[in-house]
């Protein structure tokens, strides 16, 4: 026997290495195994169920084996090489994503154990997991030439979402104009430890993502829920711009009427789950992983939320027997499917031997056999039905009917407008609120709701609810005279809204009890002083990377004989710094807001002025200052 080749030696290598944990590249090797890999590869086939290949009874494996046993005792080592074939190896390199790379390895083994040859080649399939973001922001329209190990033939990522994505970039359509069938499918669900899905009442509670962000944000913990062991409530979302489960999630939030637009409440729920996630983890794998790593169940427990993921990555930690076992919660949002599509790439490098590999792999994937593979790896197929599907535990939410809500992959705009909103949402705020508490707010509001205070009151609560714990704000009243001379009076400092006032008090609960107590109507409007002095300390106070923005709130027009509107607007322009920008939005309340005066004040230094008529009007604009869209 010839000795082997540096490349028979590397596989052999790297099947004496399969007793250890699956590297994230690994070539399924057909014709060139040792009797170590056969055995293992008998064992694990015996192990995955009554429907499993049983290629290792076959006479010509037998025999195989019996040679590959007696060459091993004789030349330490050596490979076996199949007289079928002719010439090198041609390699089909499959890049799926992390979640399907075991039983896709799993099916490159059957498929290379029949030893089959495409047009008088020996085919072999390299397979190997990665993010599915990672991979089509990686991919060129030149990869010619590159090695299998980073090259990419097929690409099996775990939604057509990264493919749409990948196309848009310039030169990439032309890779993808074959055909991208599914090859199974999986829900994106709500991913929460067992025993905290009890105490939230599931499944008799409907459970939704906004409403525990609106939790969190309001202060309640599980002690809320009978475990104050468990601490703080805490989510997580993951990153959109790497991770399907979240794209998926905060898409049923952004567009939850899958009309295409952002409306009202849809701003204001995304925004809330923004501000209330508190587990930086960028994908379902790493916050997964997280767990994996945490030894005991209280410790688990005292540092766990909900975050997203597919119904089969839960179940494939289930079934591996962790710490505290996760619930699949469908939210009360809405579920999107991970379609796992198949795409053997049009491109120079993928020439017309490999593309035959291609054809024939996916063949087998979509045979009974590989529908089978898939089932036991927790999958459902392409129809979305659980009819191969296997270890989807219905006690712990798995395996039943979809809801209604069930939605479609997004758009292209879709996916544009989700990843837009959600990176807007990170931004850190630096915020003061300046309200006008001058008399004429005790008029009833222009939609009859209650007084114009009252009105500006409930807004001013509802806004503290979308700031992150880090985001800076402050409180400040105007009137005429409010403070002696002053026509303005500071309420609460700005600072961290998560944190303290020099006394102890929380500063959010400060803010409300300011808002509801300290907002007393009275006197005339000193407009035009409370804007310069309000600009130069929201200034005074600016931090780098936030949204730095002075809000100021008015009923009516400027009534104090201070400064002039000219003088203000000279005063204004000269304290502008270029590169400590500030951000300054007028809201003018009701028909007795000049907003012609409004507009000439902003506009000196780049901001805007509205006119509101209700609450929310006035909810409106306040977010969508926040997220960059006003």
């Amino acid at each position: 026997m010839p000795a082997p080749s540096g490349r028979e030696l590397a596989g052999h290598a790297l099947a004496g290495a399969e007793s250890h944990p699956v590297p994230s590249v690994l070539m399924a090797r057909g014709r060139h195994r040792t009797a170590a890999v056969l055995r293992q590869q008998a064992s694990a086939s015996a192990a995955s169920g009554p429907h499993a290949r049983r290629w290792w009874l076959r006479p010509w494996t037998a025999a195989i084996v019996v040679v590959v046993l007696v060459a091993g005792a004789l030349t330490a080592g050596y490979l076996f090489r199949s007289d079928t074939c002719t010439g090198d190896e041609v390699v089909l390199s499959v890049v799926t994503s992390p979640d399907q790379q075991d039983v896709v390895r799993e099916l490159a083994y059957a498929w290379e154990a029949d030893e089959r040859r495409i047009d008088g080649k020996c085919g072999a399939i390299l397979v190997r997991g990665q993010e599915s973001a990672a991979v089509g922001q990686s991919l060129t329209p030149t990869q010619n030439g590159a090695a299998p190990a980073t090259r990419v033939d097929v690409w099996m990522p775990d939604s057509s979402t990264w493919i749409t994505n990948a196309a848009a970039r310039p030169g990439m359509a032309r890779l993808f104009a074959y055909d991208r069938p599914s090859i199974a499918t999986s829900p994106i669900v709500m991913a929460l430890p067992r025993p905290m899905a009890d105490a939230l009442g599931w499944p008799n509670t409907p459970v939704s993502w906004t409403g525990l962000g609106l939790q969190r944000i309001n202060g309640r913990t599980w002690s809320d829920f009978g475990h104050p062991e468990w601490g703080t409530l805490r989510l997580g979302v993951g990153d959109p711009r790497q991770s399907t489960t979240a794209l998926g999630t905060l898409l049923s939030v952004v567009d939850a009427d899958a009309d295409n637009q952002v409306g009202q409440t849809e701003l204001h729920n995304a925004l809330l789950l923004a501000r209330a996630a508190t587990v930086d983890q960028p994908t379902s794998a790493a916050f997964l992983a997280r767990l994996r790593g945490i030894p005991d169940e209280a410790a688990l427990l005292a540092e766990a939320g909900p975050f997203p993921a597919t119904e089969q990555q839960v179940a494939a930690y289930d079934n591996g027997n962790p710490v505290v076992p996760l619930t699949a919660v469908q939210p009360t949002e809405g579920t999107i499917f991970a379609d796992y599509p198949y795409v053997t790439l049009a491109a120079p490098w993928v020439d017309p031997v490999r593309q035959k590999i291609a054809t024939s792999f996916l063949e087998l994937i979509q045979s009974e056999e590989g529908r089978e593979a898939y089932g036991r790896a927790g999958f459902r197929d392409p129809e979305r039905t659980t009819r191969y599907a296997r270890g989807l535990q219905p006690v712990y939410g798995m395996g039943g009917p979809v809801s209604d809500r069930a939605r479609g992959l997004p758009t292209d705009d879709g996916i544009t407008k989700t990843v837009v909103f959600w990176s807007a949402l990170q931004r850190r705020a630096n915020i003061l609120a300046t309200i006008d508490t001058s008399g004429s707010m005790t008029d009833r509001a222009p939609d009859g709701s209650g007084t114009r205070m009252q009105v500006v009151q409930e807004a001013c609560i509802r806004a503290i609810t979308l700031f992150s714990p880090e985001s800076g704000v402050g409180l400040w009243k105007f009137a005429t005279k409010v403070d002696g001379a002053k026509d303005y009076r500071q309420l609460v400092p700005l600072g961290p809204v998560g944190g303290a006032l020099p006394d102890g008090t929380p500063r959010r609960a400060a803010l409300e009890r300011s808002i509801r107590r300290d907002l007393t109507p009275k006197g005339a409007t000193g407009l035009y002083d409370t804007m310069d002095a309000a600009y130069r300390y929201v200034q005074a106070h600016w931090q780098p990377g936030r949204l730095n923005l002075l809000v100021l709130m008015t009923d009516g027009k400027n009534e104090d004989d201070g400064l002039t509107r000219a003088q203000l607007i000279q005063r204004l322009r000269q304290a502008a710094q270029p590169d400590r920008p500030v951000q300054v939005i007028a809201i003018g309340f009701g028909s007795g807001a000049d907003l012609a005066d409004l507009t000439a004040i902003t506009e000196a230094v780049g901001g805007k002025a509205h006119r509101a008529t209700s609450g929310a009007d006035i909810d409106q604009i306040f977010l969508r200052t926040l997220v960059g869209t006003d």
